[in-house]
This record gives structure tokens, sequence and C-alpha cells, in this order.
């Protein structure tokens, strides 16, 4: 018989940093739900997007202790509801538009948080780098899954350089650990030039990473 803690081990899909802090409560949180057996997937993402609501809301009024924390949370829940649903082995229906909608609520954060870092300072700076973080991340996204579409792989299974990069490029739970870093330190609002900063670069090295494999396997524009 397979031991319960054995089993939850192997459900491990992800291999960000991010994923590695993630995991130690993912797995306590599937310990406890393991032989509930009508908490499917679905019921955990629905939970994960109302408290993902909720923490816009707090983003935006400038609560950020709450919002942090329940941010933290959901990054939590995220990965619980992907290892539920390989434990259960069903079909999940919300899990065929999880990036859709984690991208809204993803959106909805950042935009939440330059509003709040604007108001709170004052100053326009925040605002012009906020948008370009927006326009950054999005394209860090188009880059990774026009990638996959093309090649019908992604580019974190490419080794190398680009399994490395993968392992800490930038989004959105490394970018609430910026922001839990600055509020610790009492400078809030300048997680913005740290994520912005990790966010470009990610940019930057997908681009270049993305053109170097479509290049070798043959692939042209």
């Amino acid at each position: 018989m397979v031991d319960k803690w054995d089993r939850i081990k192997s459900l491990q899909k992800g291999k960000h940093l991010m994923s590695k802090i993630h995991r130690p409560f993912e797995d306590a949180i599937v310990y406890l739900l393991y032989d509930i057996e009508f908490i499917g997937a679905d019921h955990i993402s629905i939970i994960t997007y109302l408290l993902a609501a909720l923490a816009a809301y707090y983003f935006i009024t400038g609560q950020l202790v709450l919002a942090l924390i329940i941010a933290f949370a959901v990054g939590i829940l995220d990965g619980v509801d992907g290892k539920i649903a390989r434990l259960r082995q069903r079909k999940t229906y919300i899990g065929k538009m999880e990036h859709s909608l984690d991208m809204l609520y993803e959106q909805a954060w950042y935009a939440a948080f330059i509003w709040y870092t604007w108001t709170s300072t004052g100053e326009t700076i925040y605002l012009i780098l906020g948008f370009i973080w927006l326009i950054s991340d999005s394209l860090v996204r188009h880059i990774y899954n026009v990638f996959w579409i093309a090649t019908g792989k992604s580019l974190k299974y490419y080794g190398g350089l680009a399994d490395k990069v993968t392992l800490i490029d930038g989004r959105r739970s490394i970018y609430i650990l910026h922001m839990i870093i600055w509020y610790i330190l009492g400078y809030p609002h300048y997680a913005i030039y740290t994520i912005l900063i990790h966010c470009v670069a990610t940019a930057a090295v997908y681009m270049a990473l993305s053109l170097k494999h479509l290049y070798n396997i043959g692939i042209t524009p």
C-alpha cells in the first residue's frame, strides 16, 4: 500500500523557486483533504478565485498586510487544486480555463498595487513604471505561450539555460515575495522597481531563448 505522504510527494509538478516555498503548505493541505473525497479541484479553484478577488480589493484600498497574506495563500491554493486534481483523477472544468482566470486576477492585483503606490505617494513615476510592468508581463506571457504553441513543448523543458531561468523567472508568486520583502523593510512602493527589473529581464531572456530554440529546430517566422 502506498504511503499517503509518498503519494502526495509524487503529485508535485511545479519546479519554480516559489513552488519549493509553497510545497510544504500545499502538501499539508492535500494531506488534510486526502480522504475527503467530495472535495475536488474545482472546489479549491472556486475558493482560490474568491480569495484572489478579496486580495485585489485589499490591494486597491491600501490594506497591504491583508492583501499580501491572502495573495500568499492564493499562491498555495493554486498549487493545491492541481494536486487534488491529480490525486482524485477526475475531470476538472474550471481547470481548463485556469491560465485565463489566473491572468485575470493577477493583472487585477498588479493594477491595484500600482494604483495604491501612485495614490499613496502622489508620484507619477510609479504610475509610469507600473504601466511598463503590465506591458512587460503581458509580453512574457505571450512569448511563453506562442513558443509552446509553435513547438508543442514548454520552454522550461528545453534544459540548459532555459531550465535555470524558469526556476527564477518573473511571475505572480515571486512578485508577491518582492512586495512582502519591501513591506517588511518599510518601503512597499519600492517593490515596483525590483518587480519591473525582474519582469523585463524575464521578457528579454525568454525572447532570446525562444528565438534560439526556434532557429535550432528550423521554425522560421
